[in-house]
């Protein structure tokens, strides 16, 4: 049985290791030539246009096809404002997690040719120490 503070030092690295990932990795992937562009696409000044409501959350719309802009407010505690959102957005969740996730297995099959050998070891051992 650990010790109250082993469990925190584990917790510690757990967060460090998170942190590390979440922060590092994307610096790592920037281009530092890339100049950027302005945004000068029009200032959308439409009516939202109410589309449903369900306790603790409304859901309005702006624009239409590609431009179609999602207004949802949610309020209550987390979960009330989590399950708000999932609702009142679940078609379009449902659409849009396959592309994320196809987006994922990309981006970690390109991460990992970029990143040597010998470290996606290092990182697997390292992940599999602290979390299992």
């Amino acid at each position: 049985m650990r010790s109250d503070h082993t469990s925190l030092i584990m917790i510690s690295i757990r967060l460090s290791l998170l942190c590390l990932f979440a922060v590092i990795y994307p610096v790592q992937l920037v281009d530092p030539s890339c100049q950027g562009k302005y945004n000068t696409n029009p200032i959308v000044r439409d009516e939202p246009t109410f589309v449903n409501s369900i306790p603790n959350g409304k859901r309005f719309v702006i624009g239409s096809g590609y431009d179609k802009i999602n207004i949802v407010h949610v309020y209550g505690t987390p979960y009330d404002m989590g399950f708000a959102l999932g609702k009142l957005m679940s078609k379009e969740l449902q659409e849009l997690l396959p592309i994320y996730f196809d987006y994922l297995d990309k981006t970690i099959e390109e991460a990992l040719k970029i990143v040597p050998k010998v470290s996606v070891k290092k990182i697997l051992f390292v992940f599999i120490f602290v979390f299992f």
